[in-house]
C-alpha cells in the first residue's frame, strides 16, 4: 500500500464558510477535499481513492451526516468517520455509532489544535487498518501458496511411495529371476549330488535282496548298511529341502544369522559342481564369529551369486581356486571372496554393480548377480568393494555390521 505524502481528508458541510475555514486550518497538514452536501460528499468519495478520514456535519438539507457515512461504510469500511455538529442529541450519537460506525464526535465551535490531534490520530488508525489488511492479504496468499506446496509435497510423497513400491516389486522380481537362473545352472550338479547317495542305496538294497535269496544275510553288515543308507537319505533330503527353500523364500524376516552358516547353505548347491571342475576351495573360518542381523536366504543368495560368477570365470583356467575368509574387525564381519579366474577386465569397475551389466557372452549371463549382491549388502547397511589383483582373478570385500542385539 502506498501512503501519500499528505493524508487525504474529505470534509462535508452545507455552509461555505465552514468549508473555507476547515480547508485553511488544515491544508498544510492534509490534502483537504470539500463538499457542500451529503450527496456531493458521496459523489466525491466515489471519484477519489485513498480518503483516510471523512468529517461530516450532522444536519444537512439532503441527507444528514450519519446517513452519508453509513452509505460510505457499506462500500468501504476503512476510512475513519467523524461527525461534526453543534447539536448534542443522545439518539443521534447512538444512531451514529450503530449505523455509521462513527469514530468520534467533534462539537461546534471546534478548536483547531484539538481537531488536528483528532485528525492525526484518525489518519494513524486508517493507515494501521490498511497495513493490517495488507498483511492479512499477504498472509492469505502465503497460506494459499503453503497449502498448494503442502498438497504438491503430499502428491510427490505419494508418487515417491508408489515408485518405491514398484521398485521393491521390481527388485523382488529381479531377485526371483536371478534365483531361477542360478537354480538352472545348479541343476546338473544337483542331479549328480543326489545320484551318488541313490546309487549307494540301490546297491545296498540289491545286495540285501540277494543275501535273502541265498540265505546268506549278515545282520551286523546289514545294520551298518541300513545306518549308512539312512545317512544318505538324510543327505538327499537336506539337498532337496535347501534347494526348495532357496527357490521359494522371498520373505524379508530378519534374525540372528551366522555368516558361515549362510555360506554352508550356498555350498550345498555348489559342492558337487566345484568338485567336478577341479576347483580348489579354500576356507578360512575363525571360531566363534559373532552373528549379524539379516535374512538367511538373502545371505545365501550373496554367496550363491559370487560362487556362480567365480565358477564361470574359472572355466578353462589352470589350477582354478576360490578363497573365502571371514574376519571380525571394528564391529564388522569382513568377508573376502576371491578367485583365480580371468577377472573382469574393465576400466570402470564401479559399473559392475549396475543391473544387467555383464562381461559374459550374450546368453550366458543375466547381469543381475552382482547387482543383487550390492542391493542385499546395502539393505543390511553394509558395503562391498571390488578389488582387481595385479595379474588375474578378482576379489570382493563385503562389510556387514555385527548384530548389537
Amino acid at each position: 500500500m502506498q501512503i501519500m505524502s499528505k493524508p487525504r481528508i474529505l470534509y462535508v458541510d452545507d455552509e461555505e464558510i465552514n468549508l473555507s475555514n476547515f480547508q485553511m486550518a488544515f491544508e498544510n497538514d492534509f490534502e483537504v477535499l470539500t463538499a457542500i452536501s451529503g450527496l456531493d460528499g458521496l459523489k466525491l468519495f466515489k471519484t477519489h481513492s485513498d480518503i483516510a478520514v471523512i468529517v461530516a456535519d450532522q444536519r444537512m438539507p439532503d441527507i444528514n451526516g450519519v446517513e452519508m457515512l453509513t452509505r460510505i461504510y457499506k462500500s468501504d469500511p476503512d476510512p475513519i468517520r467523524i461527525i461534526l455538529t453543534a447539536y448534542i442529541d443522545p439518539d443521534d450519537i447512538i444512531l451514529a455509532i450503530n449505523q455509521g460506525h462513527i469514530h468520534q464526535y467533534i462539537n461546534k465551535p471546534w478548536n483547531i489544535e484539538r481537531v488536528r490531534v483528532i485528525l492525526n490520530q484518525a489518519v494513524e488508525k486508517y493507515n494501521l487498518t490498511r497495513e493490517n489488511k495488507r498483511l492479512l492479504y499477504e498472509l492469505a496468499d502465503k497460506n494459499r501458496a503453503l497449502k498448494f506446496a503442502n498438497q504438491q509435497l503430499a502428491d510427490d510423497l505419494d508418487l515417491r511411495e508408489r515408485l518405491e513400491q514398484k521398485n521393491r516389486e521390481a527388485e523382488i522380481k529381479m531377485m526371483s529371476q536371478a534365483k531361477l537362473a542360478s537354480l538352472g545352472q545348479i541343476a546338473t550338479g544337483m542331479a549328480h549330488e543326489i545320484n551318488q547317495p541313490l546309487t549307494y542305496i540301490k546297491i545296498v538294497l540289491e545286495s540285501t535282496a540277494r543275501d535273502l535269496t541265498e540265505h546268506n544275510l549278515n545282520e551286523e553288515e546289514l545294520q551298518k548298511d541300513l545306518q549308512e543308507s539312512q545317512h544318505q537319505i538324510s543327505r538327499i533330503t537336506d539337498i532337496i529341502d535347501h534347494l526348495r527353500t532357496f527357490g521359494s523364500n522371498n520373505n524379508n524376516d530378519l534374525e540372528q544369522v551366522s555368516l558361515p552358516a549362510a555360506l554352508d547353505g550356498a555350498l550345498i548347491l555348489f559342492n558337487e559342481k566345484i568338485r567336478r571342475k577341479g576347483i580348489n576351495l579354500k576356507l578360512d573360518i575363525p571360531n566363534q564369529l559373532p552373528p549379524i542381523t539379516a535374512n538367511l536366504c538373502k545371505l545365501e543368495q550373496i554367496f550363491t551369486n559370487l560362487l556362480q560368477n567365480s565358477i564361470d570365470a574359472l572355466e578353462g583356467t589352470v589350477n582354478p581356486s576360490i578363497s573365502i575368509s571371514f574376519q571380525h574387525k571394528n564391529n564388522q564381519l569382513v568377508t573376502k571372496f576371491s578367485d583365480s579366474g580371468k577377472g573382469l577386465g574393465i576400466d570402470t569397475p564401479e559399473k559392475i554393480f549396475e543391473p544387467f551389466f555383464t562381461t559374459k557372452e550374450t546368453g550366458k549371463g543375466t547381469g543381475l548377480g552382482l547387482s543383487i549382491v550390492y542391493g542385499i549388502v546395502n539393505e543390511l547397511k553394509g558395503s562391498i568393494e571390488y578389488q582387481a589383483p595385479p595379474k588375474q582373478g578378482c576379489s570382493f570385500l563385503i562389510y556387514l555390521p555385527v548384530s548389537t542385539d
